[in-house]
């Protein structure tokens, strides 16, 4: 082999070296685990692109929560912590580590052998409140009751004949019936109000915990509805 060519096959082998080099350092970089400074720059609530879709999908937050393993739909960012929801019920303090793709993340364990979970987009900011933010993406808009109530669904905050109301997405469905949106509200005989799309409609349920042992059992697709709104 010539010394010319000798010398561009090492050069170009040095600059092959140099590049796996500089994406193996960017891979590295790219990877935040609890305790970052950088993690701060990440803070708020985050949720799978898959739950989002099947949010869309079904239309009604029961719905897509059991079309998938709600253990690991959702994370929040917060004070250099990684905190995977599990479904909205049980703690979470292991030491998470998360590997940036673009705008979206990565789940994964902090050095241990753990499959990745994602890409997780952010939902919203700190500031925001969570239950809001989902909600928001299943009712938006007004509507009139039979009762000529105004029931109006706005960034996930309801108010009725303009009053702000409290009602709030119940996020953890561990003691609830499985269907519809269920709201928890203040101030009632009954806790909550499932929402249910029906042909046009939204209809309303009045519904107690699923573990209240007098509690009446609710049909969605043939019960009565406590109120029906219309558009």
């Amino acid at each position: 082999m010539s010394p010319f060519i000798m010398q561009t096959t090492c050069t170009k082998l040095a600059l092959a070296l140099l590049l796996l080099s500089a994406s193996t350092a960017m891979a590295v970089e790219a990877k935040i685990c609890t305790g970052a400074a950088a993690l701060s720059k990440l803070d708020g609530y985050w949720a799978t692109t898959h739950f989002l879709s099947l949010l869309e999908k079904h239309g009604n937050w029961t719905g897509a929560m059991k079309a998938t393993d709600s253990q690991q739909i959702a994370l929040s960012i917060k004070d250099g912590r990684i905190k995977q929801n599990l479904a909205w019920h049980e703690g979470d303090e292991t030491a998470y580590c998360l590997r940036l793709a673009g705008d979206k993340v990565w789940l994964v364990g902090n050095g241990k052998h753990r499959a990745e979970q994602g890409p997780y987009q952010r939902l919203g900011t700190l500031e925001q409140n969570e239950a809001d933010l989902y909600l928001a993406r299943i009712i938006q808009g007004c509507f009139v009751s039979e009762e000529k109530e105004q029931w109006c669904f706005a960034d996930g905050k309801l108010s009725i004949n303009g009053k702000p109301d409290k009602a709030r997405l119940s996020l953890d469905l561990s003691e609830l019936d499985l269907y519809g949106t269920p709201l928890r509200v203040e101030g009632r005989k009954l806790p909550f109000w499932y929402l249910v799309r029906r042909s046009d409609a939204w209809v309303v349920f009045e519904d107690d915990y699923a573990s209240n042992e007098k509690r009446v059992p609710v049909y969605s697709k043939t019960s009565k509805p406590w109120r029906v709104l219309r558009k």
